[in-house]
């Protein structure tokens, strides 16, 4: 068992079975698994793949009681998701991906913060603003692979869809707080088989491969990104302690066009 200290938490990973173990007060809601099966219509490739092989689990609701009423004071919830090392034909193991929905009488889709607890992972973020018009070919305004390593949080901008995917050699699992009633659209990234970026891995070498069922794709930019504490987000303290000690600083998952020029920049 590895404690995933990272996460200012009672959290302890299981290195044969990779699931998750929540000690003392925490509690977790449920947990699910995603197998490659269940992938089918995302991938590089699909030819002969297990369908039974692990790829991610993810883990609901984690909180302790005494942080569970401000937590539902401002609608967030924490997850954890552990993607499983290794690739399917050759594509890195990733989430399914999907868009965030529209924030109720504004013109921004919801946020999110995703924390990288173990492991190394890439996000690929492609900005669209009219992924929720299925007879339009998504307009893709700006392409980003962001790397980011244990310790490390970005936010995702409104507009971006986004997948999660392990590059490392072992699990990547990562922690993320959303707003619980934000819309999750997955049927704009399964039209087009995926986001408009495959990682593919052989030996130490990582490839991001163009979607071909996708037009007029910007050329990607590879991003480290950058800490914001005014946000909460601060490298080597948890997303989970930085809320618990200061819920306003999340206002921008909320309000997120007060805070726009300060999200870009994290991601420059």
């Amino acid at each position: 068992m590895k404690e995933l200290r990272t996460s200012d938490l009672p959290i302890w990973l299981d290195e044969g079975s990779f699931d998750l173990q929540f000690r003392q007060d925490l509690t977790c809601a449920g947990s699910g698994k995603k197998q490659a099966g269940q992938l089918r219509g995302l991938l590089y490739s699909e030819d002969g793949i297990d369908e039974n092989e692990f790829c991610y689990g993810f883990y609901r609701d984690i909180v302790f009681e005494k942080d569970r009423s401000l937590f539902q004071k401002y609608d967030f919830r924490y997850d954890i998701t552990v993607i499983m090392p290794g690739t399917i034909k050759g594509e890195c193991k990733k989430t399914s991906g999907h868009y965030h929905g529209y924030i109720e009488g504004q013109p921004y889709t919801y946020p999110e913060v995703y924390e990288v607890l173990e492991g190394k992972a890439c996000y690929i973020l492609q900005k669209v603003r009219n992924f929720n018009k299925p007879d339009e070919e998504p307009v893709i305004e700006d392409l980003k692979a962001v790397f980011v390593d244990a310790g490390q949080a970005i936010i995702i901008p409104p507009f971006y869809g986004h997948c999660s995917i392990n590059v490392g050699d072992g699990p990547m699992v990562f922690s993320n707080i959303a707003v619980v009633s934000c819309p999750l659209h997955y049927e704009p990234i399964q039209q087009k088989h995926g986001l408009s970026i495959y990682v593919l891995k052989e030996g130490d070498r990582r490839d991001l491969i163009h979607n071909p069922h996708y037009k007029n794709v910007p050329r990607v930019k590879p991003i480290t990104p950058t800490a914001n504490s005014d946000l909460g987000i601060t490298f080597g303290q948890s997303v989970y302690k930085s809320f618990i000690q200061s819920p306003e600083k999340f206002d921008f998952l909320l309000h997120p066009a007060r805070y726009e020029n300060d999200i870009d920049q994290m991601l420059k």
